[in-house]
């Protein structure tokens, strides 16, 4: 598909009321839901790890809803250009902003926001950007080319800088000494040697050792950062801000990155106790094992 004929589409999506839009496209992912048996599966074997005392039929429903929400956030992030910062302050509400506001600006650290796929993790960069400041993050690019600098562009938009995950170490470090945030998604499954063990929902699990390694090396801060929807008000938003993640950067470093890494998982955990159905639960989260152990996930094909 040519770039322009994506760019139409594009442009004729964006002018479909955001209602509209989004019933539309959660209809075409419960259509999804209905079909993708894999991810299904998945999704139940991360929930029963995360919370094996819930049944059948209220883990479906959770399963469902994220589906459904992910048809939600695509229209969305069709709309950030529609998106200004009277619709920000309408529909979104920042809360602990001064925690990383502190870090940044009083205590001139270098500063990160560790977040994951939860909620509408694209919106989140927008809204704060439009009502604070611009801020930067980290991608791995898509595979097409067209979409890739479609997306690319939306995300950046309202002057957010994005960081391609190849590129990752010098330009995040260039842009913290300029006193810009970066923000670091935590929550997917990393090789043996690009993370450490530590527990989430109490099963250990490889974790990216990359944000707590970089906090440490550069004496900076770590911040949790979650976007929530309103579960009454689709349309309407809470981006919190937690204060910063106690760290010592004298300590024996393995064992800080490790106790770091550790703090930030649980800073995810709480986020996805708080609003289940908002993290991306199809995503096999705990796949890489130690030799021998058996895989959480089977013959899920």
């Amino acid at each position: 598909m040519s770039e322009r004929i994506v760019r139409a589409v594009l442009r004729i999506l964006e002018a479909v009321p955001l209602p509209v839009l989004a019933a539309v496209c959660e209809t075409a992912m419960l259509a999804v839901w209905v079909v993708d048996r894999k991810h299904r599966r998945i999704a139940r074997v991360n929930l029963r790890i995360a919370f094996p005392e819930m049944g059948d039929e209220a883990a479906s429903r959770i399963i469902r809803k994220c589906y459904r929400q992910l048809g939600t956030s695509a229209a969305e992030f069709v709309h950030i250009p529609r998106m200004d910062e009277a619709y920000i302050r309408e529909h979104v509400r920042i809360e602990g902003a001064e925690h990383v506001w502190k870090s940044m600006r009083e205590r001139k650290l270098p500063t990160l926001v560790m977040t994951g796929h939860f909620g509408n993790w694209e919106l989140q960069s927008h809204a704060y950007a439009r009502v604070v400041e611009p801020l930067a993050f980290i991608v791995r690019p898509l595979k097409n080319e067209v979409f890739d600098r479609i997306v690319t562009e939306r995300r950046e938009i309202s002057g957010n800088i994005v960081i391609r995950k190849e590129d990752s170490a010098k330009a995040v470090m260039r842009i913290l000494r300029r006193n810009m945030f970066v923000g670091i998604l935590i929550d997917q499954n990393v090789d043996r040697h690009k993370g450490v063990l530590v527990e989430l929902f109490g099963r250990k699990t490889h974790t990216t050792f990359g944000i707590a390694r970089l906090a440490l090396a550069m004496r900076g801060a770590i911040h949790a950062g979650f976007l929530f929807r309103d579960p009454k008000r689709k349309f309407h938003h809470v981006l919190r801000f937690g204060p910063p993640i106690a760290m010592d950067c004298d300590a024996p470093r393995e064992k800080e990155v490790e106790r770091v890494t550790r703090r930030c998982n649980e800073e995810l955990e709480k986020a996805i106790r708080d609003a289940p159905d908002q993290w991306l639960w199809f995503q096999p989260r705990w796949k890489t094992r130690h030799e021998g152990e058996p895989d959480v996930y089977g013959e899920i094909r």
